[in-house]
């Protein structure tokens, strides 16, 4: 999910520079959802599953709660709103392949299974075939320091680079 927040940030924000864990965050928000999902259609026959269904409904309204604010906050300055989406998405991908295995009928198991490992297959090449064909990146992101120069008056760069641009590492 990791990966798939950084490509989701690269196609939708390529004039931008960003670092961070917080896809990847929501990436397992997306699994945990992925997993209530997977499990939802259990019967509820005996009491420990009855107690489990009203265990994940909790959780399912816990991780609701955490996604809506990371939502939310997305949209606040230098936060990476395409990154925490392609992190959701990724995950509920990724999450339907690999909580598929806890169904217990073997035909709806297969189904998700295949179905999550085709659509996260699907996302994976599209995507990034879509990010190597359409996306121009802006040529300010090749160096840095004059990236967050701009943007920042009182930033100062302690790169490798020398003064004069020399950047073998020799200093001639």
């Amino acid at each position: 999910s990791g990966l798939g927040s950084s490509i989701l940030s690269t196609i939708a924000m390529p004039g931008s520079l960003s670092v961070g864990s917080s896809g990847a965050v929501m990436g397992l928000f997306g699994g945990k959802l992925a997993e209530v999902f997977c499990r939802a259609c259990e019967k509820r026959t005996s009491p420990q599953s009855i107690i489990a269904h009203e265990v994940r409904m909790e959780q399912l309204t816990g991780v609701l709660c955490s996604v809506v604010i990371v939502a939310v906050m997305s949209f606040i300055p230098y936060v990476d709103w395409a990154a925490h989406l392609g992190g959701l998405i990724f995950g509920i991908l990724i999450g339907i392949v690999l909580f598929s295995f806890e169904i217990r009928n073997v035909c709806w198991r297969m189904f998700w299974f295949l179905l999550g490992s085709f659509l996260t297959l699907l996302a994976f090449v599209k995507s990034i075939e879509y990010m190597y064909a359409y996306t121009e990146l802006d040529d300010n992101l090749r160096d840095v320091c004059e990236y967050y120069a701009k943007y920042f008056e009182d930033y100062e760069c302690h790169c490798q680079l020398d003064q004069d641009g020399d950047n073998n590492g020799d200093g001639d």
